[in-house]
């Protein structure tokens, strides 16, 4: 079983990663975040399906992350009585850092499926399941976000 973890650790590892370093947009968050999957994995290995191991862990990993915003944020908000912190504005040249920026600033489920499906190119099913929202919503969702993330290149483009 050891060797099975092993694996699975292996092939999933970067997934989980991803998925966590572009939602809490920190990377020690992330690494914790990702090691808290797999434990929880570990300690479900034999009650999952093997063939869903990957959705699953990204499921847990996505459910952590927000978790861990929301805690984030409440902390941010109690500190500094404001709710909404502004997300800087990567420089003009930088697109990389500007649509990381522009992601993060997405509110859920936006941000999470961008992520699935634009960063990480899981299927629409794939995605359906992690989020456990239909079809009809995810590609409604994907369709409203990406608009926001073409207006906010707009705002920045000269």
């Amino acid at each position: 079983m050891r060797r099975k973890f092993q694996k699975w650790v292996e092939s999933y590892q970067e997934d989980v990663w991803s998925l966590a370093r572009y939602l809490l947009q920190d990377a020690s968050e992330a690494e914790d975040e990702t090691q808290e999957a797999f434990i929880k994995l570990w300690n479900q290995r034999k009650t999952i399906d093997p063939g869903r191991i990957k959705p699953w862990l990204l499921k847990v990993t996505r459910n952590a992350c927000l978790d861990r915003l929301r805690r984030r944020r409440h902390i941010t908000d109690v500190q500094t009585g404001d709710s909404h912190g502004p997300v800087a504005v990567a420089q003009r040249d930088e697109m990389g850092r500007w649509l990381k920026a522009a992601i993060a600033d997405l509110e859920e489920p936006y941000r999470s499926l961008v992520v699935l499906r634009d960063v990480q190119q899981h299927s629409y099913e794939e995605v359906a399941r992690i989020t456990d929202l239909n079809m009809s919503q995810v590609k409604v969702y994907l369709h409203r976000a990406r608009k926001q993330l073409r207006e906010q290149l707009t705002e920045i483009r000269p």
